[in-house]
């Protein structure tokens, strides 16, 4: 099984979170947390099967973190006062800094793509603005306690993962394409995360999907003769329950009618 599959899994995963509260909105700030992690290790990945011998290791700050920890060393067994500047080196993130950072992995992305598919490169720079800015905001999530009580909207976390899947496809091309059609789930998420996009400019596109839901057939145990047989279940919200939508049948047919939509 590919690195790639297990990554489909994952993203299915980080999808199914935003779903799971997308009436609610209890959870869209972690999944769209979980959506900018995604474009990093796809970035990573990408970058790996171009060059197996790519590392996000940071060459110039582990010589300098090597370095230092040495003069530290030599100083503490001579007795001598360490340099202030090694013992900074140091302690600073426990040599974290050792690894490439997000903008230096999109940076090595970039520079792929300026040597091996140079036409491609404006889109990918498109496709890196947004999440670089959309990191930013990730960070202000983590990092600032005034924003604890603060989430993103919807819609902001609809386009993050629309970019996601184009960034994806872009990389990896018809190997994209083959690992998504690969993850049922996911496939039909990806169409809804595009339908409901494209719903900003349409509205009308919203009761189009809830008119393929509703005709969907419905899996019931035999003995439960008041659940409707067509209709996609949606369990109701009390205090301990999430609010899911559960895509209980339709599989290809269900993605090949909400596909219709998309032109």
């Amino acid at each position: 099984m590919s690195q790639l599959t297990y990554l489909m899994r994952e993203i299915g995963a980080g999808v199914e979170i935003f779903y799971s509260s997308k009436t609610t909105g209890q959870f869209i700030k972690s999944a769209f947390v979980l959506c900018d992690n995604y474009t990093e290790l796809l970035s990573k990945l990408f970058l790996i099967e171009d060059d197996p011998t790519w590392s996000d290791t940071d060459e110039t700050e582990m010589k300098k973190f090597e370095d230092a920890k040495t003069r530290v060393d030599t100083a503490i067994k001579s007795s001598a006062v360490p340099i202030t500047d090694d013992l900074k080196k140091l302690v600073k993130g426990a040599g974290r800094d050792r690894f490439k950072n997000y903008h230096r992995v999109l940076q090595d992305v970039h520079d792929v793509f300026n040597n091996k598919r140079s036409t491609e490169v404006s889109i990918v720079d498109n496709l890196h603005s947004r999440m670089k800015a959309r990191r930013e905001l990730r960070n202000d999530f983590f990092h600032s306690a005034k924003l604890l009580r603060l989430s993103i909207a919807q819609s902001d976390c609809i386009e993050a993962f629309c970019d996601l899947l184009d960034y994806g496809e872009l990389l990896f091309q018809s190997k994209w394409q083959d690992a998504l059609s690969a993850e049922r789930t996911l496939g039909t998420l990806a169409i809804l995360l595009r339908l409901d996009l494209k719903s900003y400019g349409n509205p009308s596109i919203i009761s189009k999907v809830n008119e393929i839901l509703e005709s969907c057939p419905r899996y019931r145990l035999a003995d439960k003769k008041s659940i409707p047989k067509k209709g996609i279940q949606i369990s109701k919200y009390p205090d301990d329950l999430h609010l899911i939508l559960s895509v209980i049948g339709g599989g290809q047919e269900l993605r090949d009618k909400l596909s219709v939509l998309l032109h």
